[in-house]
């Protein structure tokens, strides 16, 4: 009896970045393919695990225009940061059908997969869309029944087999009735398919389970999850866009250009994703010490061993905290609020100048490192009293919340010390201070979370996005809530800032 099957099933791409080709259709959100991909990619490394990724084909808008292979070897270069087998089903617009196949080290035909037989068809389409399954791989298929009749049948193809759809366009394979026929003689457990993009709802007909994947080109950008598991077959769609939340969404943890750190984040764009992607209220919170130092400075650390280097900066007139609060203000509005992120210098105070400290609507406090030690080189007792001592620093110079809270041991390899949850959950309360949901290369740990509500403490949500793809991705957060609390306390748990800058409160 073969193990239980994860496939992650990718749909309908239609990605348009170099090609000479300009996507007719609207409602395909052609220029965001691999971004959409990368936002996959990103969620599938936080759910079960994976056998395979299938790639369903119409990777691309237009595989017949120059650039269009640019275009398929970035989304090929992005699939395989998953780090699992990758299978690939040409569709009708992805161009020649070797070329696809060699950008993704595939072929079609039987592929033997954790006791199971996936088996991809690259049909041919004539130009008017309309593909017919040739009689060699309907041989193919008796073949591998044959062969092992033990290991289960999984057929991949582009075109849908059923039920049939009506319209002009010819979405179902021509001779799908044969198709069926040899399916059901093979003994084919599931067939999935692409190409329609609404998607099909999975339904048994002789045995067989046919599904149809939804297209990730449009909105709210859907891909599935298949799992096999003896007679049990599984399908579920999961969409990139949050929907069906109780709460107003918030993400109090945005960057912009004027991280160090940031990637291709700027304010118009970021914007425009919270809202694709079901975001109701967002805040710019940037490193405050960013915008005192250089770069050389601020990653050098400067600020931990000489408090007074950000007066310096100010004097010099080369800090840039007052072109950022000037271009950040005029984007304020009810969707919109500021914030700053803040550490601890050399003495124990917020890397943050007094005559900067008005008009934010937040402050958000990190303990990023361990002020005069290497937390790497310290024992983990050791690395425990002294974040603990920062944290009650931090959390007690006027923040509203505590940023990533234990991020500092995942990072430097360690352990979080479960033993101060307990104590963080409490210093918060004291103060008032929210803690935030964080998964920016984190992995926070809802018993934290459990003991902050236990408190009272409220949960502030936070993509921390240095870069597009991470705007709006909040489902990570929402999950582990839902691991302590139902849908209907989010309203009651989670931090909402109304936006009042703190000078006036």
């Amino acid at each position: 009896m073969p193990r239980r099957l994860e496939l992650l099933l990718i749909a309908d791409v239609h990605y348009v970045r170099e090609a000479e080709h300009v996507c007719p259709i609207p409602a395909r959100h052609a220029a965001l393919g691999l971004e959409l991909l990368r936002r996959v990619r990103l969620r599938a490394a936080r759910g079960p695990r994976l056998d395979a990724v299938v790639l369903m084909g119409d990777l691309v808008d237009n595989g017949d225009a120059a650039g269009a292979e640019c275009d398929l070897a970035a989304l090929a270069e992005e699939t395989a940061k998953l780090g699992v087998t990758t299978l690939v089903v040409p569709g009708n617009h992805d161009g020649p059908t070797e070329r696809v196949l060699r950008l993704f080290g595939d072929a079609p035909g039987v592929h033997r997969v954790a006791g199971y037989q996936l088996i991809t068809f690259a049909d041919a389409y004539a130009p008017d869309d309309r593909a017919a399954r040739l009689p060699a791989d309907l041989h193919l298929l008796a073949e591998a029944a044959a062969d092992r009749p033990d290991e289960p049948i999984v057929a991949l193809q582009h075109s849908p087999i059923h039920p049939s759809i009506a319209g002009e366009y010819p979405y179902n394979l021509t001779n799908a009735g044969e198709v069926m026929a040899a399916y059901r003689q093979a003994g084919v457990r599931l067939s999935l398919s692409a190409h329609y993009h609404p998607g099909l709802a999975p339904q048994p007909v002789d045995g067989v389970w046919y599904a149809t994947c939804p297209a990730l080109c449009e909105a709210p950008w859907r891909f599935i999850r298949v799992s096999l598991d003896g007679d049990a077959v599984t399908v579920r769609e999961e969409p990139l866009r949050l929907t069906g939340v109780s709460a107003p969404l918030v993400d109090h943890h945005m960057h912009t250009h004027y991280a160090y750190c940031a990637d291709d984040v700027n304010p118009t764009a970021s914007l425009q994703r919270a809202e694709q992607f079901g975001v109701d209220r967002v805040y710019f919170t940037e490193h405050a010490g960013q915008l005192y130092l250089s770069p050389e400075d601020y990653w050098g650390g400067l600020f931990r061993r000489d408090a007074a280097c950000l007066r310096r900066e100010r004097a010099a007139g080369r800090d840039r905290m007052g072109p950022y609060r000037a271009e950040m203000t005029e984007l304020r509005s009810p969707r919109v609020g500021l914030g700053l992120e803040v550490e601890l210098d050399a003495d124990g105070e917020l890397t943050l100048l007094e005559e900067d400290r008005d008009d934010w609507d937040f402050l958000l406090g990190a303990v990023h490192s361990l002020r005069g030690v290497s937390n790497e080189g310290l024992t983990a007792s050791e690395a425990a009293r002294r974040f603990m001592a920062e944290t009650e620093r931090i959390v007690g110079l006027g923040l509203d919340v505590l940023a990533h809270p234990f991020r500092i041991f995942r990072r430097s390899g360690r352990e979080a010390p479960a033993e101060l949850y307990e104590p963080v959950a409490q210093l918060l309360a004291a103060h008032g201070v929210a803690a935030e949901v964080n998964y920016h290369t984190n992995e926070p740990d809802p018993r934290f979370f459990e003991r902050c509500l236990a408190h009272g403490v409220r949960i502030a949500l936070g993509t921390d996005s240095h870069g597009l793809w991470e705007v709006g991705e909040l489902s990570p957060h929402l999950e582990l809530l839902r691991q302590i609390v139902s849908d209907e306390d989010l309203p009651r748990v989670l931090y909402w800032n109304a936006g009042t800058p703190r000078s006036q409160t």
